[in-house]
């Protein structure tokens, strides 16, 4: 490599064929966000390209991080509505540096060496062709709407010209589905599975023909599939999968995804910011991010403990699902525990939920990844007793406090988790102890 250069947490180099390699490794970071020095140095390194236009044979974009972006740089469960509206500055770069990568005419590739969420997505999104690995714990979505809003950045509109208005309604951006490397093969959001994810997007920059090169969707004859017009049925859809919810995020998701397939990129991109920037003043936006959050922080708590085979009720829908969807009797495993698609983000395909039958085994109740919803000695579990307190907000949080402090050792973030993932607690509040303050 030679004509090595940074700005930011972006570095590219130049090498002699002409391919460039942008790398994204934000100073002193564990994870790629999306914040100022990103911004800075990739708005540097296009205006760098974009100088040396004629010398530039081809795009690799690609991170110095086990994961490729993990989202924006921001807390908004620790600020008011207002001032998360004011993430929309954020939102604005995501979009505009996103369309000057696909429009440099100059084909550019992902090589998306990890997972990416949200807005990390929609950049990945934005290239002409997209690499993955093999490994199964990395996992691509569009998983806005878990927090309550939508994609900003350009999401929406891209999913909808590439799979159409009722798929990214109901598949993909709508319900914020999480897809490891092979199902996002399957579905189309990636083109290919590498060993060496930065070597096969370089030889696909290669072997594409000389000359100006654009996404296939804004080629001559293109036609979204299903065409423009919004599909028979889907708002009744929509309707009923929002029904009880304050949350208008899927409702948002349909809007964009209607009224941008029938207009120009341009003005589709600002139909979708706006709907966005008008979801981020929502009442419930730092309840929804308080779980989000938590979920995070569940995930990468380090265990010891040994899987084991303990089943527990099934969970809910998510936050655009009626409160009155709550989770039904019966045994299912861990998996299905977690088939909410924003869980599947953080939660292993293995991780066990676990029993502590001796009191004094294990400090703390907690596998990696998993909502510890069983309390000592084979008692009723968690969630059962979330479910037996309900529909009461106020009781349900009672009954959290009363398991916490009779031995279920589990942080108050924990049990919010688990009471809205598997007890159908009204998925907007956070979780019980959140809305009722008793954290």
């Amino acid at each position: 490599m030679t004509d090595v250069q940074q700005s930011g947490s972006v570095r590219w180099s130049w090498d002699t064929d002409g391919v460039v390699t942008v790398t994204l490794d934000d100073p002193g970071r564990t994870a790629n966000m999306l914040n100022r020095r990103h911004y800075e140095g990739l708005g540097a390194c296009l205006d760098d390209l974009t100088r040396q236009l004629e010398r530039l044979r081809g795009v690799v974009l690609t991170s110095a991080k086990r994961s490729f972006i993990a989202g924006p740089d921001f807390v908004p469960s620790e600020i008011t509505p207002d001032e998360a509206a004011g993430t929309y500055d954020l939102l604005t770069p995501l979009r505009d540096q996103a369309r000057r990568l696909e429009t440099l005419g100059r084909p550019v590739a992902a090589a998306l060496n990890g997972s990416a969420l949200g807005g990390g997505f929609e950049l990945a999104l934005a290239c002409h062709y997209r690499v993955g690995p093999h490994d199964p714990s990395v996992v691509w979505a569009l998983a806005e709407t878990w927090m309550g809003i939508i994609p900003g950045g350009g999401g929406t509109v891209r999913a909808t010209r590439m799979f159409g208005i009722a798929a990214t309604v109901l598949e993909i951006v709508g319900p914020g589905t999480a897809y490891h490397p092979r199902q996002a093969l399957a579905a189309g959001l990636v083109d290919e599975l590498a060993d060496d994810v930065v070597a096969a997007a370089r030889a696909w920059a290669l072997a594409q023909p000389a000359g100006r090169f654009v996404q296939r969707w804004e080629r001559p004859g293109y036609q979204i599939p299903g065409g423009t017009a919004e599909p028979p049925g889907l708002a009744e859809q929509v309707r009923h999968r929002s029904q009880g919810s304050p949350v208008r995020a899927l409702a948002a998701v349909l809007e964009v995804a209607a009224r941008s397939a029938a207009v120009p990129l341009d003005e589709a991109f600002d139909i979708e910011t706006a709907a966005c920037r008008a979801l981020l003043a929502a009442p419930q936006i730092p309840d929804l991010a308080h779980l989000f959050f938590a979920m995070r922080a569940l995930a990468t708590t380090p265990t010891g403990l040994p899987p084991t085979d303990v089943r527990a009720p099934l969970a809910p829908a998510g936050p655009h699902a009626s409160s009155s969807n709550r989770a039904q009797a019966g045994l299912r495993t861990f998996p299905q525990l977690v088939a909410n698609p924003l869980a599947a983000l953080f939660f292993a395909p293995d991780a066990p939920i676990v029993e502590i039958t001796d009191p004094g085994l294990v400090p703390e109740v907690r596998a990696k990844g998993a909502i510890p919803v069983l309390i000592h000695g084979g008692q009723a579990s968690f969630v059962q007793s979330l479910l037996d307190a309900g529909p009461d907000p106020a009781a349900m949080a009672a009954a959290a406090r009363r398991a916490l402090d009779d031995g279920l050792r589990v942080d108050p973030a924990g049990a919010d988790v688990a009471s809205v993932l598997a007890a159908g607690f009204p998925d907007w509040t956070g979780g019980v102890l959140h809305a009722e303050g008793l954290r």
